[in-house]
Order: C-alpha cells, then sequence, then structure tokens
C-alpha cells in the first residue's frame, strides 16, 4: 500500500491509477524550469520538450541563480541540437532607467535566437514589435490574462502564445483553448501564489520588493494572526499537483504544460519532469510511486487548486498518516468577522453557450487550498518516532529511508520541524544501508524526540543519485547563420555574406589558373567555408558562381575564409553598436522627448496616440468626447480626480474641485435601473468614468463576469456615457465597434515611456501611474495624459482562494457565508484587512498610500494630474471630508504610509 498527501487528504492505493491517454489527442509540450545549467541539464535528460529560464536582470525569478548571457546562448545552441525549445524570461516590469540596458540585452538575444521570450512589460512589448519584430514572443502569466477575450486581445497585439492566470478552471481554460488560435500555456505543478500573478503588491507596499520585478520576498508564507490571536501561515497556498488528473487536462487542448521551479534543485527539476513525461506519454505505470518520489525532492501539501475543484477524485481516499493536516485542522483558526452579504465563487461546468462563455456554475468555495499549519517544504510522509532513547530514536518507517537522507520531524503541533540528517541506521541489532516501509529501526541521534512525533523525507540520497545530471565539458554557443553568396573570376573573388537584413562584401585580388587534373566546384567552396571553428558564425547556405575550369589551391580558400569571417566579425559588431545607437536615439526622439514635450507643454501628443479606428473624430470635440484633450494650468495649479466605489460618496465630494469621477462598475452597483441615481450621473456626464473590475472571468457565477460586464457597459452606452477605464487587457474587447475612450487604470502597469506609448497606440487616451512606484522613477513619467494616485488602499492581494473558508476549513455557500473581513497581523506588526469581495479575498494595509505632504514637490516636479481613491473602506463623510482638507493643506493623513515613495522600488 502506498500513501501520500493530496488535497490536504492522505491518499492509499495499492494499484496504479493508470489511465490510458486519448491517443487522437496531440501531446501537449512538457516545459521544464532552469535556474542554472544543471537545472537545464536535468530537464533535458529527463524529456522537457521545451525549458524556460531568467536571465541576470529583467527575471521574474531575481533570486534564482539565471543565466549569464554566455551561458544562455550555450544552452541554446545544445538544445537547438536536440530539438529543445528555449523560452528566456523577461518577465518584470522594466524602470525608464533601464530602458538601455534591456535595449542591448536584446541585441544579444537576437544573435542568439531564442525561440521565444516571455514578457510582462508593455513597454518591453512596445520595443519589441517596433524594433524586433522577427522575435517570438509569449505573454507571461503576470500579464494576469483570465478570459477569452483577453487571449485574443494578445494575439492581436502580436503574442503566439498566452500563459494563462493559474486561478482558471479546467472548463475556463478548455473554452479558451478551443475559441482561440494563439498558443495556450497552462502551469500544471509547482508552488501556487495567493494572489493574482500581476497584481500581488504585498512584498512591495510593505518592503519594496516588487513581485511584478522578480523580487518577491513572499510575505504569503508568513504567519498572520487575527485580532483574538488566532492564526496560521493564512495565505500559504498548497502545491499544484496533476499527475492523477494529466489526461484531463490533456483533452482540454493545451498546447504546453508548464512546472513551476526556476529556484529549485537539479533534482527537482529532473524528478518532476521525468514524473510528467511519463504520464503525458501514457507511460506511468507506477503513479503512486512517482508522487511519493516528487515528494522526496521538494513539496508542499498538494492540490490540484483551481483546475479541478469539487469534482469527483479519480484517486482513492484514505484516513490513514493525515500528518500536517491534522495538525492544521486542530489549530484551524476561529477567527473574528462581521457579518456581510456575500461569500463564495462558483466553479463553472463544462456547457458553453453560443457566445463561447460557461454557462452553469455551483457557488461553494474550496476550502483546503491553504496549509496554515506549515508553509515551506514537507517532503514525503516517512514515518512515525515510536520510542526516543538515549543515542537513538526508534521510528516506523512508512517509506524507504537510507543513510545520508534527510528527515524532518514535527513533534505533534509545532509548526517548526527540526532537521534530522540519517548517519546510521540499525534493524535487528544490524547497521543496515536502508529500510522499507514497514520496518522499525533505530537511526542514531542525540536528538530526542517525543513518542508519535512525525517524520518527512526531505531529500533522498538515493533519488538524487539517481537522477544527476551530466553536463558536457565542452559547451559551444549559439552562432548567427550566415548565407555566402561566392563570386570567383581569374583576376578575383568576391565573397559577400548575408546575417539576417545585414551584408557585408570584400574584394580579393589574385590571379588563379585554370585547372589541368583538378578544377574547383561549389562543394570544395561549402566544405572550405564550413570550418568556421570559433567564430560566432555558422554557415547557413553558399551559392558560388565559379569561372568554368578554375583551380583554387585549398590554402587559399583557407586564408579567404579566415579573412573574410575575422573581418565579418569586426563588421558585425560595428552594425550592432550601430543599432544600439539608433534603437536608443529612436527611444528618446519618438517617445522621451515628445512625453517630455507634452508634459513642459501641458498639452496632449496627439501624434503619438491612435485613437480607435473609426473615432479619431472623437478627440476634437471638447467637450462632448474630448476628455483626452488638457487644460492650460497655472504654475502652481492641480487637477484632481477621484476613483470611488459607492454612489452615495458623490454626495460628499466637492465636485467643483474634480475633474474626473471614475465609478468603480460591479453588476452590484445597479445604478443603471436606479432612474434617480441615472440622472444625477447625466448632470456630470462629463466626468463621470466608469472603471470595470480587473477580474472579468468567462465563468456563469453572477458575479461581475465578462457577459455581466458586457450588459451593463451596453446599458451605460446606451444613455450616453462614453468614458471608461480599464484594468486588463481582456476587457478592450467589450467595446468592439464602439464609440467611446478609454483610460487605463495602473494593473495595465506603466513605469517607463515605453509603456505609456503602447497605451496610447492601444487607443488609451489616459494612464494611470503604478502605486508601488517611486519618487525617482516617477519624475521621468510625468506627462499631461498620467494621473499619479496620491491617496489610496491598494490592494495587496486579489485571490480567488477565500481566506475565511480557509480558516473554518468550510465554506457554507453564497447564500449561506455571513463572512465581510478580518483584520490579520504579521510577525512584524503589520496589520491587514482581509475583504470578502464578491467572493474574492481582497487584502489592503490598515495604513492607506498617502503622498498629501508630497504634493508641492510634484507639481514643481511638473506633474498637474492626481488621483485620490475612496475604494474598499467604509468611508463616512468625516473621512472624505479629511482626506480632502490633508490635500488642501498638504498634510500626511494619521496612520498612512509613503509606500515606495522615499524608501525606492527594488
Amino acid at each position: 500500500m502506498q500513501s501520500y498527501i493530496f488535497d490536504g487528504k492522505c491518499f492509499t492505493s495499492a494499484l496504479s491509477m493508470y489511465v490510458p491517454p486519448n491517443t487522437q489527442q496531440k501531446k501537449p509540450e512538457l516545459l521544464s524550469p532552469a535556474g542554472n545549467m544543471e537545472c537545464f541539464f536535468a530537464a533535458l535528460e529527463n524529456g522537457a520538450d521545451a525549458v524556460y529560464f531568467g536571465l541576470q536582470e529583467f527575471s521574474a525569478r531575481a533570486s534564482a541563480q539565471n543565466f549569464t548571457l554566455a551561458d544562455a546562448s550555450k544552452a541554446i545552441a545544445y538544445a537547438r541540437k536536440k530539438a529543445v525549445k528555449v523560452y528566456i524570461a523577461l518577465n518584470t516590469l522594466i524602470k525608464t532607467n533601464e530602458i538601455d540596458r534591456v535595449t542591448d540585452l536584446l541585441l544579444a538575444l537576437e544573435e542568439m535566437q531564442p525561440d521565444a521570450l516571455i514578457l510582462q512589460d508593455l513597454g518591453l512589448l512596445f520595443l519589441l514589435r517596433s524594433r524586433f519584430p522577427q522575435i517570438n514572443l509569449h505573454a507571461s502569466t503576470q500579464m494576469t490574462i483570465h478570459n477569452l477575450a483577453g487571449v485574443k486581445q494578445l494575439k492581436q497585439m502580436g503574442f503566439r502564445r498566452v500563459v494563462l492566470a493559474r486561478e482558471l478552471s479546467i472548463d475556463e481554460i478548455g473554452n479558451i483553448a478551443r475559441n482561440a488560435t494563439t498558443e495556450i500555456e497552462v502551469f500544471v505543478h509547482g508552488a501556487l501564489c495567493y494572489s493574482y500573478s500581476g497584481l500581488c503588491l504585498l512584498s512591495s507596499m510593505t518592503g519594496g520588493r516588487s513581485g511584478n520585478r522578480g523580487r518577491c520576498a513572499q510575505p504569503c508564507r508568513m504567519r498572520y494572526t487575527t485580532s483574538t490571536d488566532e492564526g496560521g501561515y493564512l495565505f500559504s497556498m498548497k502545491d499544484l499537483l496533476t499527475i492523477p488528473r494529466i489526461n484531463d487536462i490533456m483533452a482540454a487542448g493545451v498546447h504546453s504544460f508548464k512546472i513551476e521551479g526556476r529556484m529549485k534543485s537539479p533534482a527537482y527539476v529532473a524528478v518532476v519532469t521525468d514524473a510528467y513525461r511519463q504520464a503525458i506519454d501514457g507511460r506511468l505505470l507506477e503513479e503512486d510511486e512517482a508522487i511519493r518520489r516528487v515528494m522526496t525532492v521538494f513539496s508542499r501539501e498538494t492540490t490540484h487548486a483551481y483546475l479541478f475543484y469539487g469534482m469527483n477524485d479519480k484517486t482513492k481516499r484514505g484516513e490513514k498518516h493525515k500528518l500536517s493536516h491534522d495538525r492544521a485542522g486542530s489549530n484551524c483558526p476561529s477567527p473574528s468577522y462581521e457579518r456581510g452579504e456575500r461569500g463564495v465563487v462558483a466553479k463553472s461546468s463544462t456547457d458553453t453557450n453560443k457566445t463561447g462563455q460557461l454557462s452553469e456554475s455551483n457557488d461553494i468555495k474550496a476550502a483546503n487550498a491553504i496549509n496554515s499549519s506549515y508553509p515551506a517544504n514537507l517532503g514525503l510522509y516517512a514515518g512515525v518516532v515510536v520510542k526516543s532513547e538515549k543515542g537513538q530514536i526508534v521510528i516506523k518507517a512508512d517509506a524507504d529511508i537510507g543513510v545520508r537522507d534527510l528527515l524532518q520531524v514535527f513533534e505533534h503541533d509545532s509548526a517548526k520541524p527540526v532537521l534530522l540528517h540519517v548517519k546510521t541506521i540499525t534493524m535487528d541489532g544490524k547497521r543496515v544501508y536502508s529500510i522499507k516501509a514497514g520496518n522499525v529501526a533505530a537511526l542514531n541521534t542525540q536528538q530526542q524526540f517525543k513518542r508519535g512525533a512525525k517524520l518527512y523525507l526531505v531529500s533522498s540520497q538515493k533519488v538524487n543519485e539517481s537522477v544527476t545530471p551530466k553536463i558536457p565539458k565542452k559547451l559551444v554557443p549559439a552562432k548567427m547563420p550566415v548565407d555566402i553568396t561566392a563570386s570567383i573570376r581569374h583576376d578575383r573573388m568576391m565573397i559577400k555574406g548575408i546575417i539576417r537584413q545585414f551584408s557585408w562584401s570584400k574584394d580579393y585580388s589574385m590571379k588563379l589558373e585554370s585547372g589541368i587534373n583538378r578544377i574547383t566546384e561549389e562543394g570544395h567552396i561549402r566544405d572550405c567555408f564550413s570550418r568556421l571553428g570559433e567564430t560566432s558564425f555558422v554557415l547557413a547556405s553558399i551559392r558560388a558562381d565559379i569561372s568554368e575550369g578554375l583551380f583554387i589551391p585549398l590554402s587559399i580558400l583557407n586564408d579567404v575564409r579566415r579573412d573574410y569571417f575575422h573581418n565579418l566579425s569586426i563588421a558585425w559588431q560595428e552594425e550592432r553598436e550601430r543599432r544600439s545607437r539608433e534603437i536608443k536615439k529612436w527611444i528618446r526622439e519618438c517617445v522621451f522627448q515628445d512625453t517630455l514635450a507634452q508634459h513642459n507643454r501641458n498639452q496632449t501628443i496627439s501624434h503619438m496616440r491612435t485613437p480607435m479606428k473609426g473615432y479619431e473624430e472623437e478627440y476634437k470635440d471638447a467637450q462632448g468626447g474630448n476628455e483626452c484633450s488638457v487644460d492650460t494650468f497655472s504654475e502652481d495649479a492641480m487637477r484632481l480626480s477621484v476613483k470611488i466605489d459607492k454612489l452615495n460618496y458623490i454626495q460628499h465630494i466637492p465636485l467643483e474641485r474634480i475633474y474626473k469621477i471614475y465609478l468603480a462598475v460591479s453588476d452590484e452597483i445597479s445604478f443603471t435601473k436606479e432612474r434617480d441615481a441615472m440622472n444625477t450621473l447625466s448632470q456630470i456626464k462629463d466626468k463621470m468614468v466608469f472603471s470595470l473590475p480587473v477580474i472579468l472571468r468567462d465563468r456563469r457565477d453572477g458575479l461581475d463576469t465578462y457577459e455581466d460586464i458586457k450588459i451593463i457597459v451596453q446599458k451605460l452606452i446606451a444613455q450616453g456615457f462614453r468614458q471608461f477605464q480599464l484594468c486588463n487587457l481582456g476587457a478592450m474587447g467589450l467595446f468592439e465597434g464602439e464609440n467611446v475612450q478609454w483610460y487605463a487604470d495602473y494593473p495595465l502597469y506603466c513605469l517607463n515611456p515605453l509603456s505609456a506609448a503602447k497605451l496610447r497606440e492601444l487607443g488609451f487616451c489616459r494612464h494611470t501611474l503604478s502605486p508601488e512606484d517611486d519618487k525617482e522613477n516617477l519624475q521621468t513619467l510625468f506627462s499631461a495624459d498620467a494621473d499619479l494616485i496620491i491617496y489610496q488602499d491598494t490592494p495587496l492581494f486579489t485571490s480567488e482562494t477565500c481566506v475565511w473558508a480557509n480558516m473554518k476549513r468550510r465554506c457554507p455557500g453564497m447564500k449561506e457565508c455571513g463572512f465581510k473581513k478580518v483584520t490579520v497581523k504579521n510577525e512584524y506588526g503589520d496589520q491587514f484587512v482581509a475583504i470578502n469581495e464578491r467572493c474574492k479575498t481582497l487584502v489592503i494595509s490598515e495604513r492607506p498610500l498617502s503622498l498629501f505632504p508630497g504634493i508641492p514637490k510634484l507639481l514643481e516636479a511638473g506633474q498637474r494630474d492626481f488621483r485620490i481613491d475612496l475604494c474598499w473602506r467604509d468611508y463616512t463623510p468625516e473621512m472624505i471630508e479629511d482626506i480632502f482638507s490633508g490635500i488642501q493643506n498638504r498634510t500626511r493623513m494619521k496612520y498612512s504610509s509613503l509606500g515606495n515613495y522615499n524608501r525606492g522600488l527594488r
């Protein structure tokens, strides 16, 4: 019998649950991670179809060892010989002062020709599509693409592949895969973030280490307590494991199966890759054993997470050896919370309607996605301590344990395990090298443990030795293919080489004679010019035009080849430097200077904005539509906008001082049905901008789905409203054929002027600077079409995992749920409020972001447009008055934070 933990339960199976794959289904690509060269070869040796890794800069895993350019080049060259693809992750947000460096990096990558780059930053997308159009692009999961409309939009923007958000169900994924022409990639294994990727700002706003820039400090793995001192690791997600359901994911039509783990060991990469390789190929006859091996290399408790929640498991369930989830259950916090009206998110079904939208749902949310007892590597359950004696402990094993293995021991409800290195094993009075499940044996140790303490195997020497990758002693870097044309006459030889769009020629004067017994043919030229040794080039093709009957001594051909490619290398380097200067000049002239000119003139740069096709005239209408134009300011003037999520706030806002009112839209706010509310909004129509939710799922759960919001948008347009704020690229499809204006909120991140240029190109007339940005970088982005947030309860987590349901270990369903919010505190004393925001958990800090004291300096630096957000809290009229007084007096709000403004964003 085999046992392992999955979804918080112990599974026991005597037989493998092997189900043959559908032979008609095309096999998906298996995509493995690599944090260094050893991991890269571990992936290749164990069956990866493709490998992804990051470089020393601009990678979302900055703490990984990552690859130098030299190592990346060698990896690409080696993978190409093995028909394995290489994708390089440049999936961080780019600051303005990093654009020159990223330009030079792209020039280097262009030479190496990776199979694709993985992106998040819109500015980097703008640069690549403008100056490096031949490079294939994949959209990172950091772009938070979670619906069919988003995938289609990214296709139009030039992405070949989209990595979907990990929160989607298998039905949503299948719906997208069936209705999109873009390649779809999904995660099938590894660590899960509590928040939607790209929407997690907790690490950034509490310590300056931005997850969007690859420097997440993992605050979700910290311990949190409630006001009644109950708590645990309340945001620590279990790890994703889908081996038992691999055929279901294959049936969804996904192109690529992605394994998370660029910070994991080579053993992890090898074992996990091998397990999924066998599962995909239908060769996994020992599924239980494969899962046990996976757990020895790294594993928290596991779950199939959002993919299959609510569906029947194919594995047999048992109650034996519940281990850490027992501890979690016994210490499950029972939080204090306030009554509310909303509770849970629904699971979608496989049925779709005519529009491709999912049509059914259920209202129960997963309550076992979190392990609140332990946030780190748990390993494989390996047994229990029977007794503890002087110098040794006696254990009953539940897994194979060998000398040089590493165990961790949990005593009862302790959250901190003790490591135990296995040095000697004694069984029946004899020293043995290893024991098997069911054996009783003694382990020598000076540490004493209580009877019943549980053992977990976190490192198996046997497994590690079996998967140690073999790295070739000599690796050759990637080489640039060259097409050669040779024209050879009696008195000269002209060689022309073409590398992509660059060509270089050289003439060689010489005196050649006709051959008597031998003549030189094209094949001889090819053989000679193929020997390029240590150069940076490889011969792609050659075409030789040789005067009839000529013989060219091999020594002459060799001399010409050496000289030509030596000079070609110099010419190519000069061309690369020229291109670098030219691209950087283009950036300065086309982006920076225009942005600066716009900023100085306090007017729009209409030649850089691309209105939606067919509606160019709307940008010329001063009041009826041109809210993209900008008034002239006095030197010390500021223009203030406000974002609200409750209609009644309008009564307490000094409307005469407000430029724009951004009103958060949801199907809960029924202003489209309320005549009085609509009359009020119609009177200030020129000020009203309707802000759409950042998450618009395709599924039919009645909570702000794509179709729900589309209906609301159509009603607003029918009543003459034309201004809308978007938080996600997937919302752009809601307005096809409509005459409207778009405003970009901060989740469409803009940390460099190229991102602003891309948003203008997409048709946005205004954008919002990121609340996680710092003073130095913000000053490079000030312009007349940029809003700077100076007050906000910044969403730090936006999650589909209900914190309350997981704390209570049950979800009562939407109609029965009374959870509204709970306050939690981390080990440093920082307090946060977890809010039930329409069946998502949204976490904000108790201390809002407030930049009021910096307003004079910001005005002096030239920024004129500012925004305050009155969302997520219940703001009283007195609180709203205090906020506007703070703006007027330039005083910092009590119990507020400056975020990264002075501290700096890393």
